[in-house]
């Protein structure tokens, strides 16, 4: 599926990336962007920069470390309501339920926010260097810094990256990438985009705007301009929107702008105002009415899972949508989330990241990261997870070059008798 959209993505925006970085670059725009508008990308680069470093240095961490005993908490926490609910429609009705069920919601608070947290921003992983290089690389930049470097003050990077002479550094910086997870690429993409598109778009302005033969005076005005709209946050200039929104705009005119729309062409700019209006009024519209059904839904779902007899009805089908995601991006949730091991199971996780797990005639299984479709780097879970899912069917182990594999050796199953750990920390 990777290897398709991938190639789904370079036929559909190849075409526009290369026609749009070949005018940058034959009309000379990126001269103008080297003058002029450097400031202009550093500025948003910057703070961008800022942000992915308190993610990876602060947030992080403290998500991580917190994790195990956030769930030690709450395995503690759902053994006690259950043994204070007892059994039967009413039994859980009791002082004892009330005050651990209050007690959670206002001492569990932290928990989860943690919680929501690491089921946003799992996919936040740049990986970390291997323990014969340094982040700040002489040579290349790997990990998180490579990431900044490369990724958000890419205009400096590109140098960089062209300046490195052996093919063994270049390979060590474009590792950095290749190894990133599909959330993290687009991501990282999306940074890219966001912080170069001012510095792209006002150098083409200018330079298009000076070719115009306006003259010296003008050209610098025009530049003086784009600087003072990019800062007027500065200046105490800026006021926030109104909102003025017609609600009758959702049964009178809607679908006839909608149709009009089309041939705007034709149409005179008041007239287009009007329609955008409308279809913004629409859009908020219907905003606040998805808004709505998920805040009841989820006001349904919560009043059920105050019923014991109703927690595998509701509570146990109820999966977090970043967690479902993540358990199909990354191989080590994939494994801790099952509960038993089947040809299902063992199909769905083959289907997103390649034929790793093979079953034998014997019933007996093998696990070789050597056919997998995704970086090895992303193995990087307990060897405990195995053991558990495994239990004594696993007779082939093969983990070469997961170097995030973590865990002790001994809690491998015993039922192992070929077992490859070259390259593992």
């Amino acid at each position: 599926p990777r290897a398709w959209l991938l190639r789904y993505a370079v036929a559909m925006l190849g075409p526009y990336f290369t026609f749009g970085m070949g005018y940058f670059l034959v009309t000379l725009s990126f001269v103008f962007g080297y003058v002029f508008f450097l400031p202009l990308f550093l500025f948003g680069a910057v703070l961008t920069a800022a942000l992915c470093l308190l993610l990876f240095k602060l947030v992080m961490p403290w998500l991580k470390g917190k994790e195990q005993e956030d769930q030690d908490t709450l395995a503690k926490y759902e053994k006690d309501i259950q043994e204070a609910a007892g059994k039967g429609y009413l039994s859980w009705c009791n002082r004892r339920w009330a005050m651990r069920w209050f007690g959670n919601v206002v001492c569990g608070l932290p928990r989860f926010a943690r919680a929501q947290l690491r089921e946003v921003l799992w996919w936040f992983d740049a990986g970390e260097p291997d323990q014969d290089e340094e982040v700040f690389d002489r040579y290349a930049m790997t990990g998180w810094f490579g990431m900044i470097i490369f990724g958000i003050f890419s205009p400096f990077g590109a140098f960089r990256f062209i300046s490195l002479r052996d093919d063994e550094e270049r390979n060590k910086s474009v590792k950095t990438f290749a190894d990133l997870n599909d959330m993290m690429r687009v991501a990282v993409l999306a940074l890219t985009t966001v912080t170069l598109s001012p510095f792209i778009i006002c150098s083409t302005w200018s330079a298009f705007y000076a070719y115009q033969g306006v003259g010296n005076d003008a050209s610098m005005e025009f530049i003086a301009d784009v600087y003072h709209h990019t800062f007027a946050i500065f200046t105490g200039s800026v006021e926030l929107p109104a909102l003025d929104f017609d609600f009758t705009v959702l049964w009178k005119d809607a679908w006839h702008d909608f149709i009009t729309m089309w041939d705007f062409v034709k149409l005179a700019p008041d007239k287009l105002l009007a329609i955008s209006k409308t279809l913004n009024g629409a859009s908020f519209g219907f905003g606040l009415s998805k808004l709505l059904m998920s805040a009841s839904a989820a006001g349904v779902v919560a009043v059920m899972q105050l019923f014991p007899d109703h927690w595998g009805l509701v509570g146990g089908s109820n999966v977090p949508l970043g967690d479902y995601a993540q358990t199909h991006a990354d191989p080590g949730a994939f494994l801790a989330n099952l509960s038993s091991l089947n040809d299902d199971a063992i199909d769905s996780f083959n289907f997103d990241f390649g034929p790793v797990i093979k079953k034998d005639e014997d019933s007996q299984y093998v696990f070789s990261v050597k056919e997998a479709t995704i970086s090895k780097e992303l193995f990087r879970f307990d060897l405990n997870i195995l053991a558990r899912v495994f239990e004594e069917k696993l007779k082939g182990l093969d983990l070469y070059e997961c170097s995030g594999m973590q865990g002790n050796i001994k809690d491998l199953p015993q039922s192992i008798t070929d077992l490859n750990l070259c390259g593992c920390k």
